[in-house]
């Protein structure tokens, strides 16, 4: 009988036991993102809270999250970039203007490209670039994640 009394108070402090820690690992949870997630699409400019790039820290104000965000974006661009064979060998340059989206879920989505450059060379460099982007921490605007338009040029120049 003094078995069966230790092994149901043993089983009760048990699930009370988890049940906290369950409890606040839910609260704590929610309390670091949003409740809502919308398919608004923001320019990055005006989003509440920009998307974090890795490496870049959540402590950060607006104004340094931002440019620890440009910093991160222009060096993935100069170590992922390749001046395309093609491009050198028959002088092509120019700039190509490069929007996407880093989505909800803080993926790099529906990459867009313009440029004056013809033959599409620069573009399709551009577009590979941005491809090889990680994973977000996605933006935040009024409370909700956000997706966040960003639109950067990139240039092409031979020497």
């Amino acid at each position: 009988m003094i078995q069966k009394t230790t092994l149901l108070r043993i089983t009760k402090f048990t699930f009370c036991f988890l049940s906290v820690i369950l409890l606040f690992s839910v609260y704590s949870f929610k309390t670091l993102i949003p409740i809502t997630a919308i398919e608004e699409t923001v320019p990055f400019s005006q989003t509440d809270v920009v998307p974090v790039f890795k490496g870049c820290g959540q402590e950060l104000t607006r104004r340094e999250s931002i440019d620890c965000f440009n910093q991160k974006i222009d060096n993935h661009i100069n170590k992922n970039f390749r001046y395309p064979d093609k491009a050198v060998k028959n002088g092509i340059q120019g700039e190509v203007e490069i929007t996407f989206i880093i989505d909800i879920a803080g993926v790099v989505k529906d990459i867009k490209t313009t440029s004056q450059d013809e033959t599409g060379i620069l573009e399709k460099e551009a577009v590979r670039i941005i491809s090889l982007l990680p994973t977000f921490q996605p933006g935040i605007h009024r409370g909700e994640v956000v997706n966040v338009k960003y639109s950067i040029p990139l240039v092409f120049k031979i020497n």
